[in-house]
């Protein structure tokens, strides 16, 4: 998964006005390449280039109103 996936998913759930959106939360459980690199782009995305990026097993973000959680498999 890249970001601009992750993005294009979210982004087509939020706009379908069909689909119930509250309390939704979307998991992804990714292979270790994938989910390291998404880990890092959604971390530089979020933070100061300053501080230093410290790769996680799980981490969520919140996107459009979702939740989505990462899982490393």
């Amino acid at each position: 998964m890249t970001y601009e996936q992750l993005i294009e998913t979210v982004s087509l759930i939020v706009e379908n006005e069909n689909i119930q959106k509250t309390g939704l939360t979307l998991t992804y459980e990714l292979d270790e390449k994938s989910h390291n690199s998404i880990n890092e782009t959604l971390y530089s995305k979020s933070n100061p280039y300053s501080t230093k990026f410290e790769p996680s097993d799980e981490f969520e973000v919140m996107l459009g109103g979702i939740l989505v959680k990462f899982k490393k498999m």
